[in-house]
């Protein structure tokens, strides 16, 4: 078994035949809200909102609009816009997409009033 060691501020581990093998740290997904996909009765084209399923996850693009400082686009994989993060919600995220953090969302219940579609998602930090 090899020996933890300290190398210029990086572990490693030193094995019996002298190598050295750098550990990683473990990427994990760091939940931090729950909120509704917001402006989705605005969309065009409604085709990707029913498309949309349970556990899929969505990407964050940060948006440019006069209205709102900290818009929050949020697509599916297939780069279609499914609505938007609440302007109520989307101040901290928008900050933290700013200083280089990535956010996604993760749909987590579909229900339907008239004709729009209500989304539930999760909204998690990718921790590098």
């Amino acid at each position: 078994m090899g020996k933890l060691v300290k190398i210029n501020s990086s572990l490693v581990i030193k094995n019996s035949k002298d190598m050295n093998e750098y550990l990683k740290p473990m990427s994990r997904d760091i939940f931090l809200f729950s909120t509704k996909i917001a402006n989705t009765y605005k969309l065009k084209d409604k085709g990707p909102l029913l498309k949309l399923v349970v556990g899929e996850r969505l990407v964050f693009v940060r948006g440019q609009s006069k209205y709102e400082e900290n818009q929050i686009i949020i697509k599916n994989n297939d780069n279609e816009v499914v609505g938007y993060v609440p302007e109520v919600d989307s101040s901290i995220f928008a900050r933290l997409m700013d200083a280089g953090k990535y956010l996604f969302a993760v749909v987590k219940s579909i229900s339907h009033t008239k004709n729009v579609p209500l989304i539930d998602i999760d909204i998690y930090l990718k921790d590098f």
